[in-house]
């Protein structure tokens, strides 16, 4: 995916690249933006499955120092509870990784996510400041934005290639959380069978590991994937019956909480640019508006 004419014209500058198969289990999509008008880009963004890994830098010839201290670029956004409104930084680049609750377990070595801020998490407070710093200056050093996605991808699979000891009760909530991903209607009971714990231990779990709940991201995931049926011309109707809701009426109540839109708005809204991008490389996901 590259930038397109009008994306273009707003000084915005879109390029993905593809996952390779082996880390699709840990990374939905690599996404680098550049921003080459100053001052803020206002954004809006709705709760998804992914927590997403954010690189922030400059695009001058000082990248590292543009925006902050080296190793204070990285910052984890975790599994959203409320939609937000905010405004990205102008005259930057940000690449974003959409990491699955396996790779943020994987990558970030089973660090708890329970009191780690939900919203820009501090990676290197996470993680080992040396880890950070090399990753943005890998990044930094690259003379393209599309070479800039091939090191920040080097780093993540490197990351999820090595062997290392994963806590056990994270690796059970990744896997629950991976199931419900793809399975929004599962039972909770169901999931906890499958890991042999209680559904009490498993909730527990998902706090500790994932940051939220497995109602929460179950009503993420079904969100998401109304999304996804409506932009192949599923009608909400049919959608809602799909999709294990009530009735209409239900799932137009759970998608306003989650998005602040009406069920209709949201699943056939026109998007911003970086809302299209995201679109394309998720399968018709809405990440940004």
């Amino acid at each position: 995916m590259n930038s397109s004419d009008d994306e273009a014209r707003e000084g915005l500058h879109l390029q993905s690249i593809e996952v390779p198969g082996a880390m699709r289990p840990y990374v939905r999509a690599l996404v680098g933006a550049e921003i080459s008008k100053p001052g803020p880009l206002p954004l809006a963004i709705v709760p998804h499955e992914s927590l997403v890994l954010c690189v922030q830098l400059g695009r001058g010839g000082q990248a590292l120092d543009e925006k902050g201290h080296p190793g204070s670029h990285s910052c984890l956004t975790g599994i959203r509870r409320w939609p937000g409104a905010f405004c990205g930084a102008g005259d930057c680049m940000s690449l974003l990784a959409l990491l699955t609750p396996l790779g943020s377990v994987k990558l970030l070595e089973s660090r708890p996510l329970e009191r780690a801020p939900r919203i820009r998490a501090s990676l290197a407070e996470l993680l080992d400041d040396r880890l950070t710093r090399r990753l943005e200056t890998d990044i930094a050093v690259q003379p393209a934005l599309d070479r800039r996605l091939r090191a920040f991808g080097a780093w993540l699979e490197e990351r999820a290639h090595a062997h290392r000891r994963i806590d056990a009760a994270a690796l059970r909530a990744a896997r629950a959380a991976m199931r419900l991903c793809d399975e929004p209607g599962a039972a909770v009971e169901a999931l906890a069978s499958e890991q042999h714990v209680s559904r009490r231990q498993l909730e527990r779990d998902f706090r500790q590991w994932i940051g939220t709940s497995p109602r929460h991201l179950s009503q993420v995931a079904r969100v998401q994937a109304i999304s996804r049926r409506a932009r192949s011309g599923a009608t909400l109707a049919d959608i809602a019956a799909d999709l294990g809701f009530s009735d209409q009426a239900h799932m137009s109540r759970v998608v306003r909480t989650l998005t602040g839109l009406t069920a209709a708005r949201y699943a056939r809204g026109r998007r911003s640019s970086l809302g299209r991008a995201f679109g394309t490389i998720t399968g018709g996901g809405t990440v940004y508006l």
